[in-house]
């Protein structure tokens, strides 16, 4: 009996190593560091009083970014093989329905830096496994550059039509914190005078004075705004709305948007793809429409599809690669990825020529 039980258990752990050396055949861990000088302005001056020249330039620092990542995706012929992982290049398997092989590819990665001033945290983890008749996926997408956070489960079933063209028909359930489309300093703002958010929410106050130009006899009256210490903020109502109440209503929209919740969709997913690669010319489009969402989760009032009257709003994700070689100089491509999940949009347009000397 211990003899079986022996090998048994050798030949458990051998099948659970089989399957862990399949499952990270041919995948890479990186990391990756890069730096760059920020867009930097013309300079600009203040003049005081005295004639004393203050220059008032803004100096963003540099633009930075760290990724690390775990991934295992298969390359599509048109798609560099040799280049060195760091975060930064666009593998569209990520983006289309399938990938140059079937089976199991995943990818996590983890990103923070700063762009022009702006400090970011991304994240995105996707895994698909990709059969003949049939596709699953997972995906969890925080971008801060352009303010999306979701998760979803993905299954479809899949219909291939020849060697290059496959339909998908199925349903992804998202899941994300934020209520996409609602403002609520909109809905402040039309049930109040804009400076009941400095006296209400954040003990701002205000005094007002009497100003006379000098040269044209003109006068009027303007406004000191101190905050809640009674440090001076500003000595004027334009310059507080310039440079201090956009601040108070990012943070306002923030802690109100918080007390709102999360929501789930369950929404209906078509998707086509189509493939077709030589060495000198190669076309790759793909697409995927959600025509029809269900709230699952979530506080009806501020849902999505309240907001914009229907629950029948188009979701979409779309793009594709184009390549030709022309002869043995000349080369074009094209290349387009655009998304649009409630009302967020991610866009990515390259178009180029190449000619070898």
């Amino acid at each position: 009996m211990k003899k079986i039980l022996l090998v048994l258990l050798l030949f458990s752990f051998n099948t659970q190593a089989q399957l862990l050396k399949k499952m990270f055949k041919y995948s890479t861990v990186y990391g990756a560091y890069s730096q760059s000088n920020s867009i930097q302005g013309d300079k600009t001056f203040y003049v005081t009083q005295s004639s004393e020249l203050i220059e008032t330039t803004q100096r963003n620092p540099a633009d930075e970014i760290k990724t690390f990542g775990f991934r295992k995706l298969a390359h599509f012929g048109y798609e560099d093989k040799e280049r060195f992982y760091d975060g930064e290049e666009q593998n569209n398997s990520l983006n289309s329905n399938i990938g140059n092989v079937k089976g199991l590819e995943y990818l996590f990665e983890y990103q923070e830096g700063k762009q022009q001033g702006r400090e970011f945290n991304n994240k995105q983890f996707f895994v698909r496994y990709l059969s003949k008749w049939w596709i699953a996926k997972a995906e969890a997408n925080k971008n801060e550059l352009v303010d999306i956070d979701y998760k979803s489960a993905d299954l479809r079933i899949r219909i291939p039509i020849g060697k290059k063209l496959s339909l998908s028909l199925g349903g992804v359930y998202r899941t994300y914190d934020k209520a996409y489309g609602v403002n609520p300093i909109q809905n402040y703002l039309e049930e109040n005078p804009w400076f009941a958010l400095s006296y209400e929410y954040f003990n701002h106050t205000d005094q007002v004075y009497q100003w006379e130009n000098l040269s044209t006899g003109e006068t009027g009256y303007d406004y000191f705004w101190y905050d809640a210490e009674g440090t001076l903020l500003s000595n004027s109502d334009l310059d507080y709305r310039n440079n201090i109440y956009g601040q108070l209503v990012n943070q306002y929209n923030a802690e109100q948007l918080a007390q709102i919740g999360s929501f789930a969709d369950i929404s209906t997913v078509i998707g086509l793809d189509f493939y077709h690669y030589r060495k000198n010319f190669w076309v790759h489009a793909y697409g995927n429409i959600l025509p029809q969402h269900t709230l699952h989760k979530g506080d009806e009032r501020y849902s999505y599809g309240n907001f914009i009257g229907k629950d029948d709003w188009i979701d979409y994700k779309y793009g594709g690669v184009f390549g030709i070689k022309i002869n043995k100089k000349l080369g074009l491509f094209s290349e387009i990825t655009m998304q649009r999940y409630w009302d967020r949009e991610i866009k990515i347009i390259k178009a180029g020529i190449n000619f070898k000397l």
